[in-house]
C-alpha cells in the first residue's frame, strides 16, 4: 500500500463533498506529472486530502483508492473548463487517454486538521514533495512522510 496527497479547493470540491458523493472520480487534473501519479495509484492506497487555495490550507482527511484511473470524462466534455480536444483525438485513435481520474472513497476526517505551514516547518518533511513541489496537486508520500503526518494528526493512516 502506498500513500498519496491530493489537493482540492474546498469551494470546488471539499472533503465533505467527497463524503456525500463517495465514491467519486478525482477528475480535472491537468498537470502531466500529477497525471502520471494518478496512473500509479493502486486499489487500497490511502490518500490524504488537502484543502488548498483557501483561508487555511491544510490536510483535512483520508480517502482510499477504490477504482484505478479511468479516462477523465471532463477532458472530453466541451462544456467543461478542463476540456482538452487532444483527449478526444487520443480516444478516437485508440491511444491511451491523455487525462485520467481514479475513483476515491471517503474514509474520515483526520483527528486534527494539519495546516500546511505546520507541515512545512517539520524537518522530517523538508525533502518532501509537499515542501519542495508545493504546487503539485497529486503526489506520493514516503512511508516516513505519511507516518510523520499521521503522528502530527494524532491519527493512523490505516483505512
Amino acid at each position: 500500500m502506498r500513500h498519496w496527497l491530493v489537493k482540492t479547493e474546498p469551494d470546488a470540491f471539499s472533503l465533505d463533498d467527497l463524503r456525500r458523493e463517495s465514491p467519486a472520480l478525482w477528475d480535472g487534473v491537468r498537470n502531466y506529472q500529477a497525471r502520471n501519479f494518478l496512473r500509479e495509484m493502486q486499489l487500497g492506497d490511502v490518500v490524504l486530502i488537502q484543502h488548498s487555495s483557501c483561508k487555511l490550507p491544510a490536510v483535512v482527511g483520508l480517502a482510499v483508492v477504490s477504482e484505478l484511473a479511468l479516462p477523465d470524462p471532463t477532458a472530453s466534455d466541451p462544456e467543461h473548463k478542463g476540456f482538452d480536444p487532444r483527449q478526444v483525438a487520443d480516444i478516437d485513435a485508440d491511444k491511451p487517454p491523455r487525462w485520467v481520474a481514479p475513483r476515491l472513497s471517503y474514509l474520515r476526517p483526520l483527528r486534527t486538521t494539519l495546516p500546511i505551514a505546520r507541515l512545512k516547518a517539520r524537518p522530517e518533511l523538508a525533502d518532501s514533495r509537499l515542501v519542495r513541489r508545493a504546487r503539485l496537486s497529486v503526489m506520493p508520500l514516503s512511508e516516513s512522510e505519511a507516518a510523520c503526518i499521521a503522528s502530527l494528526a494524532g491519527d493512523t493512516l490505516l483505512p
